[in-house]
C-alpha cells in the first residue's frame, strides 16, 4: 500500500479544517463592573485638587474601551477623553496589573491631542472607581501606583452614585455630624492614593478621632488624637485634628479644612507638615491649608458615613 501523499493532506485541511486554535478577540479595557457613570469626589494633577467647584461631582462616562471627563462647564469639550486597550504583558514584572492600558488621549487637559500614553484602572472594595490617565508623557517609573504627583497624571477618585451640593460649614451643627465611624473611600497622601485595606475607618467620637485599617474597635489605630472644631475660612470648615500618633514628624496640631456633601460624605484636607520655622514649636502659629486637596505636606481624606449593617 502506497504511503498517503500531500495530495490527501491537503484534502484533509479542506474538508475538516486547520487545527489552529481560532482566533481570540482581546478583553474589553474596562470590564462590565467598570462601565457606566461615576461621578467624581477627587482629581489631582501636579499634585493639586483639580476637582473643585463645579467639577466635584462632575461625570466620567466609562465604555468598554475608553473614559470621557465631561467639563461641566463646557459641554463640547471634554476635560479628558480617553480610547484604551489592554497594554502587552510586560514579561519583566512579576506582578503585572491586569488592568494596565495604552490609551489615545484627547481633551482639553492634554496639551498634545491624539497621545499615546498609558493608563491603568480598579474598583475598591467601597465600589470607588481609581483611575489614573496620562495626559503627557511620563518619564519615571511609578511602580505601579496611583499618583497624581506628576504634571502628566491625571487620578481620579469617583462613586458611583451622584455627590451632593457642598454645603456651607455650620460648626455648631457639623460637631455633631462628625461623630461617628467614616469609611474612607480614598485616602491621599502626597496627591498619591494610598489603597486602604478592607474597612478601612475613621473614627470620631465626641473628643476624638481614631483611624484604623480594621472594623475592630479593639485594634491599635494607625492614627489617633483629638479634634475641634474652630470658625471658617470662607467656604471651607476649620478643624484642628491635634495628633498624638500616625503623621510622619512635627506631632500635634494640624489646622485642616473640611467640608460636607450632604450629611454622609466628608472630605478632610490635614497638613503633616512644612510649617514656617517659628510655628514648628509654636503650634498656635500654625496655618491651615490654602488649597483643598493633597500634595507634598498636605494629605486627604475621602470618607462615607458607615450605617449600622457597616459598622
Amino acid at each position: 500500500m502506497k504511503p498517503l501523499g500531500t495530495a490527501w493532506l491537503v484534502l484533509s485541511v479542506c474538508l475538516f479544517g486547520s487545527s489552529a486554535a481560532p482566533a481570540v478577540d482581546p478583553p474589553p479595557a474596562f470590564t462590565k463592573e467598570a462601565q457606566g457613570d461615576w461621578y467624581v469626589l477627587a482629581a489631582h494633577q501636579n499634585n493639586k485638587n483639580i476637582a473643585q467647584g463645579k467639577r466635584v461631582g462632575s461625570r466620567v462616562a466609562v465604555a468598554a474601551d475608553g473614559v470621557v471627563w465631561h467639563d461641566p462647564e463646557k459641554a463640547d469639550t471634554p476635560l479628558v477623553s480617553v480610547k484604551c486597550a489592554h497594554a502587552a504583558a510586560d514579561p519583566t514584572k512579576k506582578q503585572a496589573d491586569s488592568n494596565e492600558l495604552t490609551s489615545i488621549v484627547t481633551g482639553s487637559l492634554c496639551p498634545k491631542p491624539d497621545a499615546k500614553l498609558a493608563a491603568r484602572w480598579r474598583i475598591t472594595d467601597n465600589d470607588v472607581l481609581l483611575l489614573l490617565v496620562e495626559v503627557a508623557e511620563y518619564k519615571g517609573n511609578r511602580n505601579g501606583t496611583y499618583s497624581g504627583a506628576a504634571p502628566s497624571d491625571v487620578i481620579f477618585i469617583c462613586q458611583r452614585k451622584a455627590v451632593p451640593a457642598a454645603q456651607k460649614p455650620d460648626p455648631a451643627a457639623d460637631a455633631k455630624r462628625f461623630v461617628g465611624k467614616w469609611a474612607v473611600l480614598g485616602e491621599l497622601d502626597d496627591a498619591n492614593c494610598a489603597r486602604t485595606r478592607p474597612q478601612g475607618n475613621v473614627e470620631f467620637t465626641a473628643t476624638d478621632f481614631f483611624k484604623r485599617g480594621t472594623l475592630k474597635s479593639d485594634a491599635k489605630p494607625g492614627m489617633d488624637g483629638t479634634w475641634k472644631l474652630v470658625e471658617p475660612q470662607a467656604d471651607r470648615g476649620r478643624i484642628d485634628l491635634t495628633f498624638r500618633s500616625g503623621i510622619e514628624g512635627n506631632q500635634g496640631r494640624s489646622p485642616s479644612l473640611y467640608t460636607f456633601f450632604g450629611d454622609d460624605l466628608l472630605m478632610v484636607v490635614y497638613p503633616e507638615g512644612g510649617w514656617a520655622k517659628d510655628a514648628v514649636e509654636k503650634q498656635e502659629l500654625r496655618k491651615p491649608p490654602e488649597h483643598f486637596g493633597s500634595d507634598g505636606n498636605r494629605n486627604m481624606w475621602i470618607l462615607r458615613r458607615m450605617n449600622e449593617a457597616t459598622k
